[in-house]
């Protein structure tokens, strides 16, 4: 692996890369959920 502490760092680093865009995939996969769910039932009234 060479020098550890900075392979160390670049794992953490991917890895709350990841995180976060997971996250940020999730949510906007819920908003969209939403707000389909919001838009179909206006259309029905």
């Amino acid at each position: 692996m060479g020098d550890s502490t900075g392979s160390m760092f670049y794992m953490f680093a991917i890895f709350i890369g990841i995180y976060i865009v997971g996250m940020l995939l999730y949510q906007g996969y819920q908003m969209i959920k939403k707000w389909r769910r919001n838009r179909r039932s206006r259309n029905r009234e």
